[in-house]
């Protein structure tokens, strides 16, 4: 039989068995349309119906169906290789009685296969079983769970061992950091202050660096609204796919598939990866309880090596099959055509534009002083600062979310570095070192920030704790780096990365040393006369560093206004962060690899949820 016959035949036998006509012109159509399977369109169009549509291929072939078991029993003809499973659709498996299984999720020229060569050998046909799609996707995972797993866990140690943050310090860097500490030990123990005030002007001026750098980045700000989009074919559009860490969240899974379900893509060339942890049976269970489209596959992950977000994202990328790579959250509610837009910049632009970030919006700024305050850094962080780096061509650190990838950028880095807690921002360094440039798109997505106090706390500690790691990796080979950015970039990313650490450790400390000088000089101490220079110095920094920090959100902002008051909490939030910053310090060395996870809840107003106009 032709193919066009074998389609005829099938949507016959679909309509026979009760599918509704309009869902198979509509797969008939969007086929023809995105030139994709008519099979794969059946499958996007009646989510639900898989074991009917199923059932009728396995009628058409003359073979039976059966959904495939849950089984590790598997043979591989050329050996482990774990690059054939995004595309695999077929398995073999041994039965409890030594006979062999073969699950095949056929495609219209699988079909007319079967039915030309396989009528006279009743032996193979047999043993032939049409299943599911994500059937075939599921026994082939389960049957290399380990070995997913381990790949996961070593991707960058096999790429680079160098870029790895599994190692926290180098006996070199503990060497250098330890000569220091001796020497300022040293120096207090001879009460010789001039090394001590030598640091301390040092890191004055740094800090002064840091600031003047982010008022020159506040002349540019992304607050327009984003441009239209051409219209673009669906037969030009490749596969998409879309990957969510998930760790006990399951009260946000319904609002996270209607998401995903509300984004602008083909369905039949949208790939969802569900990445969850194998124990975490309450977001398993919530997630099969969602009726899901054939391309939203659910995966639980081993628990091999460290439980962190990105070892999760390495095994997803090992099983992805798009062309392009986005990120999301599980809280995250992506502006239905981000995509698109990602899509055709990509397309303008050449192979070495490796990561498009979107910004990301806080939804819930009216819910605490802790969300209006994170909602006020992100606004200044994705709307003003980070496209003021991109348009620079300056280092980019991604966030955690809504980074769009070409594929084959992130296998030619090596993926995520599974022991980096803040593996965002260590991608963004790594694709720069590697010769790759980000940028920014327009489209925004909604997230949530933290609404109490010990919950940003917890993750701000994660992020600095990532944040000290990514720089202790970079700084292993300083002049390698320097080579690699140049002097401009590498001069801004230590503004950038040394800059927020060591800034946030010194700030008690800076405000400490100011209260101390100004009480001896109200006491009618000659400190005062002594320090009046440094004193002056640190109290301009300050200032300076309040009023940057405002200035910059406030033109990314462009006129709307947030609910409540900032410029008076920002000594207060800044305080915070720094004693974040000090517990992440002390985590390091006791915890390194510890992800505090941070719990998020469902939307719960109608200005929280996102629409083609935000």
């Amino acid at each position: 039989m032709r193919d066009r016959d074998i389609e005829v035949a099938l949507a016959a036998r679909l309509y026979r068995a009760g599918l509704a006509k309009i869902l198979i012109l509509r797969a008939f159509g969007d086929s023809i349309a995105g030139k994709t399977s008519f099979i794969d369109e059946l499958y996007a169009s009646a989510r639900g119906e898989d074991a009917v549509i199923g059932q009728c291929i396995a009628d058409v072939a003359g073979v039976v169906f059966e959904y495939a078991p849950q089984t590790t029993g598997i043979f591989l003809r050329s050996g482990p290789d774990i690059t054939v499973l995004p595309h695999a659709r077929i398995a073999t498996t041994l039965t409890p009685d030594s006979n062999a299984l073969i699950y095949i999720a056929p495609t219209i020229e699988d079909i007319a296969f079967v039915k030309r060569r396989l009528s006279g050998r009743k032996d193979v046909a047999a043993r032939l079983r049409v299943t599911t799609p994500s059937g075939v996707r599921d026994l082939l995972r389960i049957g290399h769970q380990e070995l997913l797993a381990d790949k996961a866990a070593r991707m960058i140690e096999d790429f680079r061992c160098e870029y790895s943050a599994k190692t926290v310090l180098t006996g070199q860097q503990g060497i250098l950091i330890g000569m220091l500490i001796t020497c300022l030990l040293l120096d207090a123990l001879e009460k010789q202050q001039l090394g001590w005030r030598g640091l301390h002007v040092f890191f004055s001026l740094f800090f002064l660096a840091c600031v003047l750098l982010r008022l020159v980045a506040c002349k540019r700000a992304s607050g327009d609204d984003p441009p239209p989009l051409p219209a673009i074919s669906p037969a030009e559009l490749p596969v998409y796919t879309v990957m969510i860490a998930l760790y006990q969240e399951a009260d946000v899974v319904p609002q996270l598939v209607k998401a995903m379900l509300a984004l602008n893509w083909p369905r039949s060339k949208l790939q969802v990866l569900f990445l969850c942890e194998a124990d975490d049976a309450a977001t398993l269970t919530a997630l099969r309880c969602q009726v899901l489209p054939q391309s939203f596959d659910i995966i639980p992950i081993a628990g091999y090596g460290p439980r962190t977000k990105p070892k999760a994202l390495n095994y997803g990328l090992l099983l992805s099959k798009g062309a392009f790579v986005v990120v999301y959250d599980a809280e995250d509610r992506p502006h239905p055509d981000q995509l698109l837009e990602a899509f055709q910049h990509f397309q303008r632009a050449d192979e070495k534009l490796g990561c498009l970030q979107a910004p990301l919006k806080i939804a819930n700024a009216h819910e605490s002083l802790v969300a209006r305050m994170f909602a006020f850094e992100y606004a200044a962080h994705f709307q003003s600062f980070l496209p003021w780096l991109a348009h620079r061509g300056l280092v980019l650190p991604l966030g955690g979310s809504s980074n769009h990838f070409r594929y084959d950028c992130l296998i030619a880095i090596g993926g995520w570095d599974p022991h980096n807690v803040t593996e965002d921002a260590e991608l963004g360094t790594r694709l720069a070192r590697l010769g790759y440039r980000a940028d920014m798109i327009a489209r925004a997505t909604l997230e949530d920030a933290p609404a109490e106090a010990g919950v940003w706390f917890r993750q701000r500690t994660r992020w600095f704790k990532g944040w000290i790691q990514t720089w202790l990796v970079q700084m292993r080979k300083p002049f390698t780096v320097l080579a690699q950015l140049g002097f401009r970039r590498f001069i801004v990313y230590q503004l950038l990365a040394a800059g927020m650490i060591v800034s946030s450790l010194l700030y008690p400390l800076t405000l400490l040393f100011m209260l101390s000088v100004s009480f001896c000089w109200l006491s009618g101490s000659d400190v005062f006369a002594r320090h009046q220079d440094i004193l002056c110095i640190d109290l301009i920094n300050i200032v300076m560093g309040y009023l940057s920090f405002h200035r910059l959100g406030q033109r990314a902002l462009a006129g709307a206004t947030m609910p409540g008051r900032i410029l008076p909490w920002i000594p207060l939030y800044w305080l915070l962060m720094s004693l974040a910053a000090w517990r992440a310090l002390g985590q390091l060395n006791t915890r390194p690899f510890l992800w505090e996870k941070t719990p998020h809840r469902p939307a719960r107003s109608t200005q929280e949820t996102p629409d083609r106009n935000q």
